[in-house]
C-alpha cells in the first residue's frame, strides 16, 4: 500500500520551492498531495507534477479569524486523506498544518524550515514570530533546516531542538536542477537579441535576481553600483524580480542610465547568461538557491555573510562574501571582480564544481531518509 505524503506551503506560487520534488516522490511510490492556497499557480504545479491539490483559504499575515478558518479546512483535508507523512514549510502553513497533524495523530510530522522570518523584524512582531517558530518546532517529529548557518541561528535564538533537527548534505531547500542551469543549453540567438535589446554590447554586467526590496540588500547594491559607475561607465546592473520597495527608491534606480530592471522571468537561465557577475546582498535567507544556480552557469558569485547566504558560496573559490548591510564592503567586492578579470573567470569556472554538490536527486534522497526515520 502506498504511503500518503502531504507537502505544504502557504502562498500561491510558493510551490516552485518543490519543483520536481513532488514528481520524484510520486515516482518513488508515494501518493503525493500539495496543500496550499487556492491559487491558479498551484493548480498548474500539481498538474505538472502529477499530484493532487488540497486548496485552503490561507493568508501569510497573522489574522486570527482567517487562521482559524484555515485550520478547520486543513483538519478536514487531513482527516479525509489520512496521511502517513506531512512535510510542511513556510511559516503559516507549517504552524497550522503541524497543529492539525498533531491533533489527528499523524506520526511523521516534518517541518522544513526555509528561514527565520523574525531575524529582520523588531518589537512585538519579532516576539510573536519567535513564539510561532518555537510552537512549530515543538509539534514537529523532525525539522529539516535548509542550511547549516540557519540551524546554527536557530540555536542562538533558543529555538533549536538538536535531537530532531537535520541539515541535508550542504543544504538547500530543493537542490539545484543542473540540467536547467547549463550555459551550454542556452539558445545563443536569444542571448544576442537580449543583449541588443538592453544595449549590453561591450558592457560588464552585474546581475541580481530576487524581490527588489530592502531586506534583499538592493538599497546597498544600488548605492555601491552608483559609486562604481562613476569610474566604470561600461558597467551595468540588471535587477530582475518583482518590485517591493518605496516609490522614491524605485524612481531612483529606474532613472539611472546604468541600471536595468527586468520583471521576473520564468526562463531564469536565459537572463543569467547576460551576467558577468552575480550578487545577492540579502540581509537574511534560509538557503538562497539563486547563487548556486548562478554558479552552475559559470558565474562568480558575491553574497553577504547573512544567515543562509554564507552557505551558498565556496568563499574565495567560486565567490566572495562581504559583511551584510555594509555598502562599502559590497562595493569593494564588486570592484575586486571588475578589476581582476582573471580571478573573475577563475571563480566562474570553479562554480561548476560547487554547484554539483547541490544536485536535486541527492537532496531528495536525503529527504526520503528523513521520511523513513522513526
Amino acid at each position: 500500500m502506498k504511503k500518503k505524503l502531504i507537502l505544504g506551503v502557504t502562498s500561491g506560487g510558493s510551490s516552485r520551492l518543490l519543483d520536481g520534488q513532488a514528481k520524484y516522490f510520486r515516482e518513488l511510490g508515494y501518493e503525493v498531495y500539495l496543500i496550499s492556497q487556492d491559487h491558479y499557480k498551484e493548480t498548474i504545479f500539481c498538474q505538472k507534477e502529477g499530484i493532487t491539490h488540497l486548496p485552503v483559504d490561507i493568508v501569510a499575515e497573522i489574522n486570527p479569524l482567517k487562521d482559524l478558518k484555515s485550520l478547520v479546512q486543513i483538519i478536514r483535508h487531513f482527516r479525509k486523506i489520512k496521511p502517513d507523512i506531512v512535510n510542511l514549510g513556510t511559516p503559516k502553513m507549517a504552524l497550522l498544518g503541524l497543529l492539525a497533524a498533531k491533533v489527528l495523530g499523524v506520526k511523521r510530522r516534518i517541518y522544513t524550515c526555509r528561514g527565520l522570518r523574525f531575524e529582520t523584524e523588531v518589537g512585538v512582531m519579532r516576539k510573536i514570530l519567535i513564539l510561532m517558530e518555537r510552537l512549530t518546532v515543538s509539534m514537529a517529529h523532525k525539522v529539516i533546516y535548509v542550511s547549516h548557518s540557519l540551524k546554527s541561528a536557530a540555536g542562538r535564538y533558543g529555538i533549536l531542538d538538536e535531537k530532531k533537527s537535520i541539515v541535508i548534505l550542504k543544504g538547500s531547500s530543493n537542490g539545484i536542477n543542473l540540467n536547467t542551469f547549463d550555459r551550454g543549453k542556452i539558445d545563443q540567438t536569444e542571448v544576442t537579441e537580449l543583449k541588443k535589446k538592453y544595449k549590453l554590447e561591450n558592457c560588464l554586467v552585474i546581475g541580481f535576481v530576487g524581490r527588489v526590496t530592502r531586506d534583499k540588500g538592493v538599497y546597498e547594491l544600488v548605492d555601491a553600483f552608483e559609486s562604481l559607475y562613476e569610474n566604470y561607465p561600461n558597467l551595468r546592473l540588471i535587477m530582475m524580480g518583482h518590485i517591493k520597495c518605496e516609490k522614491t527608491f524605485e524612481k531612483r534606480f529606474r532613472s539611472h542610465p546604468g541600471i536595468i530592471h527586468i520583471p521576473f522571468q520564468d526562463n531564469v537561465p536565459l537572463y543569467m547568461s547576460l551576467f558577468d557577475i552575480f550578487v545577492l546582498p540579502s540581509w537574511r535567507e534560509g538557503f538562497p538557491n539563486v547563487p548556486v544556480q548562478a554558479a552552475a552557469m559559470g558565474l562568480p558569485v558575491i553574497v553577504s555573510d547573512a544567515t543562509g547566504c554564507i552557505d551558498s558560496v565556496n568563499e574565495n573559490v567560486n565567490g566572495l562574501v562581504f559583511k551584510a548591510r555594509d555598502k562599502e564592503a559590497l562595493r569593494n567586492a564588486l570592484k575586486y571582480y571588475i578589476i581582476n578579470e582573471e580571478k573573475r573567470l577563475e571563480h566562474g569556472r570553479e562554480g561548476l564544481n560547487w554547484a554539483k554538490e547541490f544536485s536535486q536527486e541527492s537532496h531528495w534522497q536525503g529527504i526520503n531518509q528523513v521520511y523513513l526515520t522513526k
